[in-house]
């Protein structure tokens, strides 16, 4: 079967067309798993801080628990500790927030203890979404 002159370039036509929707697919795609990797790895760093404190609540001190922190996320790799955009400490039933070594002491046994990582996630495709992603992540234990 013979295709008529005008048809040949039809295909090539039809992919320059598809091909910066595939690049988008593609790269959400990976954008999208970077993401969620960030987002497991602030998890378990907010998990590690919260651990720190419930070991030795008598001794532990804030900054104790900001280095539990950053250890964790700077052992995995894609995720920078320098975009990590704050690190926040609540005890008892109330939340209160905590920010000296004293109220940390202070947080009273049988009560639980909250440390919230946030963390600024940079995006691949900077001239279509210059602004960066902010991921939130808790994590609760009780004080022995």
């Amino acid at each position: 079967m013979k295709y008529p002159k005008y048809n040949k370039g039809q295909g090539t036509i039809e992919f320059a067309l598809m091909l910066p929707i595939l690049v988008l697919v593609v790269f959400g795609v990976l954008e999208l798993g970077r993401a969620f990797f960030a987002f497991i790895a602030i998890t378990n760093a907010a998990r590690e801080g919260t651990r720190v404190f419930t070991f030795r609540p008598d001794v532990t001190t804030i900054a104790n628990i900001n280095t539990a922190v950053y250890t964790e996320i700077g052992n995995t790799p894609l995720v920078n500790t320098a975009n990590i955009a704050g690190i926040e400490i609540r005890c008892r039933n109330d939340y209160s927030v905590v920010t000296t070594d004293t109220q940390l002491q202070a947080c009273p046994a049988e009560q639980p203890i909250r440390v919230t990582v946030s963390y600024n996630h940079e995006l691949i495709f900077r001239l279509i979404f210059p602004q960066s992603i902010t991921l939130r992540r808790s994590a609760e234990m009780m004080i022995p």
